[in-house]
């Protein structure tokens, strides 16, 4: 079944939703008020099964202007417009209004009903004919049928559901492969059930069981229970009408226009950039940082506004605009809105919101601006790839869904055709992959070769630098696996060698001039003169007239050229000392099975301070292993 949003508009006691009883037989007025005053406060809901398989969910919207924010809240997902005018009134200020809104939100299909035609004489309903056809030029409703109708008599009914379902036969019906989103426009409470709301699922489906977020206040909830027009169902899908029962919400954290979304769809911003356009009969010309109430999807919020390429707008014209919002909202990519001015209180634009979640812009920059030109005339492709070079670290697809208004899999295979394209770098992880832009990849590799020259320059004797030194200092945040296939990628371009957790540039060569050659093979002698009592570190920068730099970058030389061995903390030996240190205990061993750690430090003339390292280190070479005071041979 086809399942698609009608949407009623028109001037207050045009006979609105006494036409939509005639329709369905369902009574939209719902509040106390609504009845005895005999006019619409607040939105309406009813159903209407087409012989044709379609569902019209119909939301029936209040004509007074006092209620015209309500209305705004009804209107946000109306695939087909209702419009009513009274045959005894014809077209009223409230007429314009609606039909502006419907325009500004993107509707493009629709019927006009002319109600009450019982209550005159078919010459003076040819007049309002006229005067319909005229007020409705140039707009999306310009060649659409009029149908006389009476809500009293039935006159005209079969015609009005005739020409409905010709019309939802040319609309497509919402994607439901989408990401969840339902803007809520009721929020109560049920005994026995608790939390329940209202709206219109305009993307997505619902099931029950599943956990979506209610944005901006990024609440996560569960789906108890689901009802599309009175009737309990399993599964809810876009384009009708829906109750949800939720669990981990109280109806008092839930306000009108609240979004009940895919878990990290959305993102809470107090900053928009749009594209917006003035109405051509707006009495006033916006000005930078005018204050402005701004509708979108069912929630109304006053901002103010930044004009990014003019000094102003004028009637007719458009321009792009960041509004600066006075509380958090959730938006996406190409979503409708309308504004209306503060006070008094009439709508006077509209557009589609280009960046959900934006940085705070300067007037007439030219690089934020070409990104908006990008967000609204690009292609997905195009989209993704802008999203990615603003991302501050590698990317999976569920991070961009604000950035680029895609579902997860749309992104996916955006990414992978901009890998093949060379224009995006992919790591992967396990069963995760992250994505990041081609210009940032580069610019990290860059960024590692420049470190390595300045620290090459500064450590002329150190091989290599810590690789996690300099991962903490890339601009961009890698965990280990990406940062480890980065090192591959310059690794594999030759630009770069690694060695356990140290890397270097390849041409680097360590290059002693005269005199660090000189306290090298001074270094060097100390350790062959005291084979067992060997000097610390801590000795030669006392011992030696040089700077203690110097011997640290040395000693270290030494001991990654295997001339010196560490054994313990500070204790370092030369290599033909520990080999023959080595061959005197195994020896020792060999003829009286065990020996003791004064034993030790006799057969080598050394003290307790060099011969319990060395032992240890033995030990954890497998050579002897300790039992009780004694060491024995592991293999005897």
């Amino acid at each position: 079944m086809k399942h698609l949003i009608l949407g009623t508009a028109g001037h207050i006691d045009h006979g609105k939703t006494t036409l939509i009883q005639k329709l369905t037989g369902a009574e939209t007025d719902r509040l106390s008020e609504e009845q005895e005053r005999g006019i619409s406060i607040d939105l309406g809901f009813a159903s209407l099964n087409l012989d044709n398989g379609v569902e019209l969910g119909i939301i029936d919207v209040p004509g007074h202007e006092k209620f015209v924010k309500n209305m705004l809240a009804g209107a946000g997902g109306v695939d087909l417009a209702l419009l009513v005018v009274a045959a005894d009134e014809g077209v009223m200020p409230q007429t314009v209004e609606h039909l502006n809104i419907l325009e500004l939100l993107g509707v493009e299909i629709g019927v006009v009903a002319i109600t009450k035609a019982d209550l005159v004489e078919e010459e003076w309903l040819e007049l309002v004919k006229e005067d319909i056809r005229e007020n409705l030029a140039e707009t999306f409703l310009e060649d659409a049928p009029l149908v006389p109708v009476s809500g009293v008599t039935g006159t005209g009914i079969d015609r009005l559901i005739a020409q409905l379902e010709a019309l939802a036969e040319k609309l497509e019906t919402k994607e439901q492969n989408d990401n969840l989103y339902l803007p809520i426009d009721r929020s109560f409470s049920v005994a026995g059930f608790g939390t329940v709301i209202t709206g219109t699922l305009m993307a997505g489906k619902l099931e029950e069981g599943t956990r979506a977020i209610i944005y901006p206040q990024e609440k996560e909830v569960e789906i108890r229970n689901i009802q599309v027009h009175n009737e309990s169902v399993k599964e809810a899908v876009a384009g009708q009408r829906t109750g949800v029962n939720l669990n981990g919400v109280d109806v008092s954290e839930i306000n009108r226009g609240d979004i009940l979304a895919t878990p990290k769809s959305l993102t809470p911003t107090t900053l928009i950039d749009v594209k917006l356009e003035l109405l051509g009969k707006a009495p006033l010309n916006l000005e930078y940082n005018d204050r402005l109430r701004i509708h979108i999807g069912a929630r109304e919020v006053f901002g103010r506004i930044s004009i990014l390429n003019e000094e102003a707008i004028y009637p007719s014209e458009e321009a792009y605009v960041q509004f600066r919002l006075e509380e958090p909202i959730v938006a996406y990519h190409s979503q409708p809105f309308v504004i209306r001015h503060y006070s008094p209180m009439i709508t006077i634009g509209g557009g589609r919101v280009l960046d959900a979640s934006p940085s705070r812009h300067k007037r007439f920059d030219d690089e934020a601006l070409a990104k908006l030109k990008i967000q609204e005339y690009g292609s997905d492709l195009e989209r993704v790839e802008l999203a990615l070079k603003d991302y501050s670290k590698p990317a999976r697809p569920v991070d961009i869904m604000t950035g680029s208004g895609l579902v997860v899999k749309e992104i996916k295979d955006n990414y992978e055709e901009l890998v093949e394209q060379e224009k995006v770098a992919k790591f992967t992880t396990g069963h995760q992959a992250s994505y990041l832009h081609e210009d940032i990849y580069s610019s990290l590799k860059k960024q590692i070769i420049t470190f390595l020259k300045d620290y090459h320059q500064e450590h002329h004797l150190r091989w290599g630098c810590s690789k996690e030194e300099i991962r903490s200092q890339l601009d961009v945040e890698l965990n280990k696996q990406e940062y480890d296939q980065l090192l591959m990628g310059l690794t594999d371009e030759n630009l770069i060698k690694m060695q356990e957790a140290e890397i270097k540039l390849k041409e680097h060569r360590i290059e002693l001039n005269t005199n660090e050659k000189e306290v090298k093979e001074e270094i060097v002698a100390k350790f062959k003169e005291n084979l067992f009592t060997p000097p610390t570190l801590k000795n030669l920068k006392s011992e030696l007239d040089v700077e203690s730099r110097l011997i640290i970058e040395l000693f270290d030389l030494l001991v990654r050229q295997e001339i010196l061995k560490r054994v313990d903390a500070e204790i370092y030996f030369y290599y033909e000392a520990l080999d023959e240190a080595e061959e005197e205990l195994k020896c020792y061993l060999q003829k009286n099975e065990k020996i003791t750690l004064g034993g030790y430090r006799n057969l080598l003339d050394s003290s307790r301070k060099y011969t319990l390292p060395l032992l240890n280190y033995f030990d954890q070479q497998g050579l002897t292993k300790r039992v009780g005071d004694e060491r024995v041979l592991t293999n005897l």
